[in-house]
């Protein structure tokens, strides 16, 4: 039961104290959720990594999210983690459920478009009680990383299906956006507000407007989902399907010339006798995507009947500024070098993603201080009025200190995303002669050396560099039997090795020949 007080017993409190014990008991009971700082939380998963402890690095993910069926982060977390320990299967299940939690997302809303995106919690507490539905990008990522897992084991068609469902994902998401955008611009003109980021005081908005970040068309597709559909289709002999794959690639990612080679070569490559030479793409991931922070403003809330405006600590998301992408140094046999592209930058899809929410967000607080706003005018009413009795003033003044205390302990911005994905992805695509050969990979993330054996056609490595860590995946063949080598820990040169160390050498297993396919 909730405790009220009212000039009747003296204090004239109850405005400002049920509000506070009410923020409180919901805070409680929605798991403490409101005080949870998700960057916190995986800056120690991510030392774990960086330290080698992939199995601590998850154990912690699983205790701070509970490990709940329904929390998407703790699977999204849990399957990178896996795929970095070599575990697919398990990275696979993961995934999975991830993708049942988004298409639960995408099955509310088709029975449902006008359903609000905000939960109650939000607007009493702060957005870390909202139910976690994923940014846009880390959704379509879902069926990509289902590709890219399907093809460390040799599956191919599978990871053909993985991809048509990541460009049905996309169409999907373009709708909801557009929805939601409409509706927030009518919610925000009814309440009389601007929700721009301009309008708080002191916000960096230099971050969410850099030219990179007005260079991308949404905050959902990518180049790097797109050109891997057209390596996948290119190498399964659909030409038709793999040219759109290059062609969307190219218009998100202008000026690749390594993108525009492939569209370019395209019919000439599929059309080709066997010469013996295996065309192998490797997508080279570095670092760990942006993280939001919670930062702290001050936001002047008007009073209407009164014709003041009472200052209000307001919380937002801000992403601090991230090191500039260096291209890495790709080497084949130690000396030749190999011509790279610049085909995802995470970094800037997150700064994107927030200044596509941010209007929501920006509506959401507003309300939420709106209602701050006209408890602490009360309060300082009830301590002006001159008929009060002392105690009753000091009664008044406490309730204003504690609501006041309250209101900025539970005004925290939300910090959750996918922070186990890299931060930059670098492709790398050159022709072989089948066989073994040395790969060297330099970058400011980490450097790694180890040997591939090269048994076909088409092959696609997957290389991962992490704070000095280097983990590397062979993938074989399209039709090949499943059970090649998942992703294993590569050696990593440090500054006090020589550049070149002792390599791991990535076995490919014979391909069958793939089938002929039509679209499905």
């Amino acid at each position: 039961m909730l405790m009220t007080y009212s000039p009747a017993n003296g204090h004239g409190l109850a405005p400002a104290l049920r509000w506070l014990l009410i923020a409180v008991l919901f805070a409680s009971l929605s798991g403490c959720g409101a005080f949870r700082s998700y960057r916190t939380e995986m800056e120690d998963t991510l030392s774990r990594v960086a330290s080698g402890d992939l199995k601590g690095a998850q154990k912690i993910v699983k205790r701070n999210s509970g490990g709940e069926d329904t929390d998407l982060l703790f699977h999204l977390e849990t399957a990178e983690l896996r795929r970095l320990d070599g575990d697919l299967k398990g990275s696979f299940e993961a995934l999975s459920s991830a993708d049942a939690v988004i298409k639960a997302w995408e099955d509310a809303w088709r029975l449902n478009p006008t359903r609000s995106a905000a939960n109650f919690g939000s607007y009493l507490l702060n957005d870390r009680v909202r139910t976690y539905e994923g940014h846009d990008f880390e959704k379509v990522l879902v069926t990509t990383r289902m590709a890219m897992n399907h093809l460390a084991e040799g599956d191919w068609d599978n990871a053909r299906v993985a991809i048509k469902r990541t460009h049905e994902r996309e169409d999907l998401i373009a709708e909801i956006r557009a929805a939601e955008y409409r509706k927030v611009e009518e919610e925000a003109r009814a309440r009389g507000v601007n929700p721009s980021v301009r309008e708080i005081s002191g916000y960096p908005v230099q971050t969410l407007d850099t030219p990179e970040e007005n260079a991308l068309r949404n905050g959902y597709q990518n180049a790097l989902s797109h050109y891997l559909a057209g390596f996948v289709y290119e190498a399964l002999g659909e030409p038709s399907l793999s040219a759109p794959g290059y062609r969307k690639a190219i218009e998100l990612r202008p000026g690749q010339a390594l993108l525009e080679k492939a569209l370019a070569g395209l019919d000439d490559r599929v059309g080709a006798a066997d010469d013996g030479f295996c065309d192998v793409l490797m997508v080279i991931e570095t670092g760990s995507v942006a993280g939001r922070l919670s930062q702290s403003f001050s936001i002047p809330v008007p009073i209407v009947s009164s014709g003041v405006f009472i200052q209000i600590p307001v919380s937002f998301p801000v992403i601090p500024p991230e090191p500039p992408y260096v291209a890495p140094d790709v080497l084949i046999g130690h000396e030749r070098p190999v011509e790279v592209a610049h085909i995802l930058d995470l970094d800037t899809m997150a700064r994107r993603a927030l200044k596509d929410e941010m209007p929501a967000i920006m509506l959401r607080a507003f309300v939420r201080s709106a209602s701050k706003a006209v408890a602490q005018y009360q309060m300082q009413e009830q301590m002006t009025n001159r008929r009060r009795s002392q105690e009753e003033a000091l009664g008044s003044a406490l309730a204003l200190i504690a609501m006041q205390i309250g209101g900025a302990v539970l005004e925290q911005a939300d910090e959750r995303g996918w922070r186990m994905l890299p931060s930059q992805v670098t492709l790398a695509r050159v022709r072989l002669p089948r066989g073994q050969h040395a790969v060297s990979i330099r970058s400011s993330s980490g450097s790694t050396d180890f040997d591939v054996n090269l048994t076909a056609r088409h092959a696609l490595v997957a290389v991962r560099l992490l704070r000095g860590r280097a983990f590397v995946s062979p993938v074989g063949a399209p039709g090949m039997a499943p059970g090649v080598p998942g992703l294993q820990s590569a050696h990593a040169v440090t500054a006090d090795e020589p550049l070149y160390a002792e390599v791991d050498t990535l076995e490919f297993p014979p391909p069958r020949s793939p089938s002929r396919r039509t679209v499905q």
